[in-house]
């Protein structure tokens, strides 16, 4: 009686662990654009989609959904991230971000938002290592 009650908590458990994990299982797609002036979003799950698309025009908040930071160069440790200035659109079913000034070529961009972000994933619940934050999709890009 007592290992039938086991297994059904650790199946319950088990379920729990994948049902929380499916909804946030797909990364996003940060990248840029083919002639390299805009960022590119995409993959973003449905229901941030859906928000994003009803609210972008009219809530200014929506605008900062997404950072992007010019990182210091390689070899010059004192240089501080830049915030990079833009207006972020939805097209299709991607955001887009639109710099006020072009990209830099040679130059290396830091992209975060809190889309499709989530707490923790499955093997981290599992492993005791969930942290105390949501932890925040980052993509480097090289112009």
């Amino acid at each position: 009686m007592f290992n039938k009650i086991r297994i059904l908590i650790a199946l319950n458990l088990l379920w729990l662990l994948f049902a929380c994990n499916s909804t946030n299982s797909k990364p996003l797609l940060i990248e840029f654009s083919a002639d390299s002036s805009k960022i590119i979003i995409g993959a973003i799950n449905e229901a941030s989609l859906y928000q994003i698309k009803n609210n972008i025009k009219t809530d200014t908040i929506y605008q900062e959904l997404v950072s992007v930071l010019q990182t210091p160069e390689d070899d010059d440790s004192t240089s501080m991230e830049i915030n990079w200035p833009g207006k972020l659109d939805v097209i299709g079913d991607s955001l887009v971000f639109t710099p006020k000034t072009p990209f830099v070529k040679g130059k290396v961009y830091l992209v975060e938002t809190m889309l499709n972000a989530q707490f923790a994933r499955s093997e981290e619940i599992v492993k005791s290592n969930v942290g105390h934050k949501v932890k925040t999709q980052q993509q480097i890009l090289r112009r």
